[in-house]
């Protein structure tokens, strides 16, 4: 438990680091290796990704025992801090939402994102309620001992069932009522404009999340508006899958190889698994 801890205030701590924390969205042990390797100092784990990685969609229909084993899988993976995607906590009363943040904690995991929304239609949860199922996380999260890092997400920019203005005076007021219930940081999805981020920046008394792309803007652009932490949710699954289609479609219509060109030696992929096990150089 001393290590999680550790990892738990290393997570928290980076929040309020020179630059963004920015975190690939993972979805498997293999691929937080990788990351890891690469010298990312935390990762995150994609529930779109493991979803598809599964054959399902997103949005929980996988299981939350199995996307729990997902996380257990990349958190012993790897000896860096683990952040895992757990949804909208895989119920909306708060006695569920606390159960998955100890399940959460049980696999390994220093932090997890919940969100509000319902199934991105621009619907969100009440806001009471919304409020209440932060606390309960907390209150779970001081209760096992492990500090973790709650990344509290809102909805609201989805759909199109409210105006601009309405969605970031909504976005500001729920984000400041997450921090206060026990969130460390606010994740506001959706919102795609710099002036947007930049006033959600400022208005939010505390860390603000954007996913990678939001503005159109890179990390030095984020981080010049205020942004803290960037994810880059499914970014990273649809990039890998995308690249797998191409590559099936030049196998099957052209009868080449050319994905071969780049890809990682086998023996490469093997010394690095070897050395993350322990057991090779």
């Amino acid at each position: 438990m001393r290590d999680q801890v550790s990892k738990a205030e290393a997570l928290r701590a980076r929040h309020g680091g020179d630059g963004p924390l920015v975190l690939p969205n993972i979805w498997d042990a293999g691929t937080s290796v990788l990351a890891a390797e690469a010298g990312f100092e935390a990762i995150a784990t994609t529930s779109a990704g493991v979803a598809w990685a599964h054959g399902l969609p997103d949005g929980e229909v996988i299981s939350r025992d199995d996307m729990l084993n997902a996380v257990a899988a990349c958190a012993s993976a790897v000896h860096i801090p683990v952040t895992a995607d757990m949804e909208t906590g895989y119920g909306e009363a708060p006695e569920i939402v606390a159960d998955t943040v100890r399940l959460t904690a049980e696999a390994g995991a220093v932090g997890l994102n919940l969100e509000d929304g319902i199934e991105h239609s621009g619907e969100i949860l009440e806001k009471s309620l919304a409020v209440d199922r932060i606390a309960a996380a907390r209150a779970a999260a001081d209760e096992s001992g492990i500090p973790m890092v709650i990344n509290a997400r809102t909805d609201i920019y989805f759909g199109n069932i409210r105006e601009p203005g309405e969605k970031f005076d909504i976005a500001v007021e729920r984000a400041n009522a997450y921090l206060a219930a026990g969130a460390d940081c606010a994740y506001v999805i959706g919102a795609m404009e710099a002036d947007a981020i930049g006033g959600l920046a400022r208005a939010i008394d505390g860390p603000l999340n954007v996913p990678a792309g939001a503005g159109g803007l890179d990390v030095a652009g984020l981080a010049a508006l205020g942004v803290a932490r960037i994810s880059v949710a499914g970014g990273l699954t649809r990039g890998a899958f995308g690249y797998l289609r191409r590559v099936l479609t030049e196998l099957r219509d052209d009868g080449t190889f050319g994905f071969l060109d780049g890809a990682i030696p086998h023996p490469e992929l093997n010394r690095l698994y070897a050395a993350n096990r322990g057991d090779g150089t």
